[in-house]
């Protein structure tokens, strides 16, 4: 028994824990992180838009690289979902819910975003991971007073992916020394610039340019 425990704690260190996933999300987070920069480039025109994306396409889709980043999100989702059931046994402050909760969702939102790119764009319509997509998007959605239902799903996820990473940076000073105070007032902001950011980015796939 003390050897499987043992074994297991090994295992959770390797694969799970600080030092492990900290090169994975590097990596993740720094291609995120331009696919928003991407649609915030949006707000300047598809032109502008289609330009920084072909300059992403040569270094993300270069080689092996590509299937290496479809895993390390694959990874991110799954210990993501790992890390949420094991936190979520403990009582945990409003923060810290919000960083589980947050996980939850992009994990799911991962999933179905890739399956729109790789299944749905891709492999059945057969176009460009564009402009041209979310119009596919469009026709395809029902509508609401004019509104696709879209625009809330992607809202929430260009939200969450940045609110989840402020979520984390509060982590990272609490456990650095910083005050708490200060801690939460850096989420709070955070939270606040990522609900800027996700309201720039609808507002460019919706047509409004600079």
């Amino acid at each position: 028994m003390l050897r499987k425990r043992t074994g297991g704690k090994r295992f959770r260190a390797r694969y799970f824990g600080p030092k492990a996933l900290h090169v994975r999300y590097d990596v993740v987070t720094q291609r995120r992180q331009f696919h928003l920069g991407n649609h915030l480039a949006g707000r300047l025109g598809q032109d502008v838009h289609a330009a920084v994306m072909d300059v992403g396409r040569k270094v993300y889709r270069a080689g092996l690289l590509e299937p290496l980043l479809v895993l390390a999100f694959l990874f991110q989702a799954v210990s993501g979902l790992y890390l949420a059931w094991r936190w979520s046994h403990a009582r945990q402050d409003a923060f810290r819910t919000f960083q589980i909760a947050s996980g939850v969702f992009l994990s799911v939102f991962i999933l179905g975003h890739m399956n729109s790119v790789f299944v749905y764009a891709r492999t059945y319509l057969g176009i460009p991971t564009d402009w041209r997509l979310r119009r596919a998007h469009r026709q395809a959605s029902y509508t609401t007073h004019g509104i696709s239902p879209l625009v809330p799903h992607y809202a929430l996820g260009v939200f969450f992916v940045l609110g989840h990473l402020f979520a984390g940076l509060r982590g990272v000073l609490n456990a650095h020394g910083y005050r708490p105070k200060a801690a939460r007032r850096v989420m709070q902001g955070g939270l606040m610039l990522s609900a800027a950011v996700a309201a720039a980015i609808i507002a460019a796939m919706c047509g409004a340019r600079i």
